[in-house]
């Protein structure tokens, strides 16, 4: 059964329950250093009372090897009068008490040969009354059933001990409740901020495109990722627009063939006019024409969306484009002459790319013709190859036509966008779109300025170029050989 009472959110982020794995593994650091602190104070002065208690027995053996009992008794009587800091009992056969600092043996007599810590009964002259102290301490059994107890006060030693063990017992039970406290802290914070970024996906998913994730400009993880998340949803955002123009756009450029063609059938129908060969074969045609304008705008489309999609990789090749450039100026200078145009082409020969030959033929075709649509009669295009100073290879179109502003140089390489409004040229607007995508299919850097054009008697040209990076041939041989991939 699912209860209807839940944790804070705050205790049910991951920040809270790393923040007490933090705390919890700091409070076992505290043990152990309070372990180690003990064997570091305890350790050392039981070790330390063990050895001066061995020393003391050695001496007590000795002596009653030199003389007997009464010498062992002579000692006990000098050590308790004076200020010795041993304790002393030593009693006869029977447990009868015959000198020493201390009244009797203490309850817990420990057996001879080993020390064992017991409490006693001392009068303290300062203070007036007796106190419990701790010792520890050995028993001596001689011949005849004598024993004699040698011990040592501990009681400061204990005390600094007790003092420090619950000093570190403290620290560790405050470490562990202030990272209790810090962590419902910080995982409020935090899970505060979550529920920022959720509410903006909540709302991106409710179709507002427009809200964004608030920042801190901190730095931290959060606020990068929310620069990050606001950044996407720019794009995204951008995307729509564009998914909404390129709609507007080929419903645009889609219905006019399309009406064309509806338009013939229904005057054909209506009026029930036999056509002759001669008109059957012009209308044809015309019908013909009119669904290539279609399936030439789909088939951009599709062409576009594979080379984003990253396909037909697999077709680049090592080449050298100047043939291929050659084939194109012959093919379009006829175009140009015919529209009263001048079209010289610059190429130089041995310079090499990696590349797909239908798919550069097919966006130099789309530059070429742009530049040929939009320059004015009396104008000139140039073709040009050449080899960069940085060893870059740049394939560019230079015109003497209108050009393109500044801040709508982006915008031409977009699906569907077209500067001129009217639409009254031919053509769909995905030929720079086109261009756009070879060149980042291709890794190269596309590069739209100012042409060679009259800025005082007519535009200021146009000049596009694809500089794609360098090849070098021996090398790249080499590495396709041995099945490695070659620095681009």
């Amino acid at each position: 059964m699912r209860s209807d009472h839940k944790l804070p959110a705050f205790l049910r982020t991951s920040t809270f329950r790393f923040t007490i794995l933090a705390a919890a593994l700091f409070a076992l650091s505290a043990f152990v250093l309070l372990a180690f602190v003990y064997e570091s104070t305890a350790g050392v002065f039981t070790r330390q009372t063990d050895a001066l208690l061995a020393r003391q027995i050695a001496d007590f053996k000795a002596a009653f090897d030199r003389g007997g009992i009464n010498a062992v008794n002579k000692i006990v009587v000098e050590h308790s009068t004076g200020r010795d800091p041993f304790l002393y009992v030593f009693t006869r056969p029977g447990g009868k008490f015959v000198s020493g600092n201390l009244s009797a043996l203490p309850r817990a007599v420990p057996k001879p040969g080993s020390n064992r810590r017991f409490t006693y009964k001392f009068y303290n002259p300062d203070t007036g009354v007796k106190e419990t102290h701790r010792a520890r301490g050995s028993l001596i059994r001689f011949p005849g059933d004598y024993m004699l107890l040698v011990a040592r006060d501990t009681e400061e030693e204990s005390t600094l001990i007790n003092r420090i063990s619950r000093a570190v017992w403290i620290a560790a039970a405050l470490v562990l409740a202030l990272g209790l406290i810090s962590g419902a802290l910080i995982s409020r914070r935090f899970a505060a901020r979550l529920d920022s970024l959720n509410d903006v996906a909540r709302d991106v998913m409710a179709g507002d495109l427009k809200r964004r994730a608030p920042r801190n400009h901190t730095g931290d993880e959060l606020d990068e990722l929310a620069a990050n998340l606001n950044a996407m949803l720019s794009q995204i955002e951008q995307l729509m627009a564009a998914t909404r123009h390129a709609g507007d756009s080929i419903a645009h450029d889609l219905r006019s063939p399309l009406t064309r063609m509806r338009n013939r059938l229904e005057v054909q129908l209506r009026t029930g006019k036999n056509l002759d060969a001669k008109e059957a074969e012009t209308a044809l045609h015309r019908t013909l024409d009119d669904a290539d304008e279609l399936l030439q705008t789909f088939n951009s489309v599709l062409r576009i969306a594979r080379l984003e999609a990253g396909e037909q990789r697999e077709n680049y090749s090592r080449m050298d484009p100047a043939p291929l450039l050659h084939d194109m100026a012959e093919m379009f200078e006829p175009v140009a002459e015919d529209t009263g145009l001048v079209f010289e082409s610059e190429i130089e020969e041995g310079l090499f790319i990696r590349a797909d030959q239908g798919l550069l033929a097919q966006a130099l075709s789309n530059i070429i013709d742009n530049a040929l649509k939009y320059t004015p009669a009396g104008g000139a295009v140039v073709l040009r190859l050449r080899k960069q100073r940085d060893g870059r290879v740049a394939i560019s179109v230079t015109d003497t036509g209108p050009g393109v502003p500044e801040d709508k140089r982006d915008a031409i390489f977009k699906r569907f966008v077209r500067l001129e409004e009217s639409r009254t040229q031919a053509g769909s607007g995905l030929g720079l779109a086109l261009v756009s995508a070879v060149a980042k299919a291709h890794g190269a850097e596309l590069v739209i300025s100012d042409g060679a054009g009259d800025r005082e008697d007519g535009g200021p040209g146009l000049h596009i170029a694809l500089i794609f990076p360098p090849v070098r041939e021996r090398k790249n041989r080499a590495a396709e050989a041995q099945g490695k991939t070659p620095n681009l």
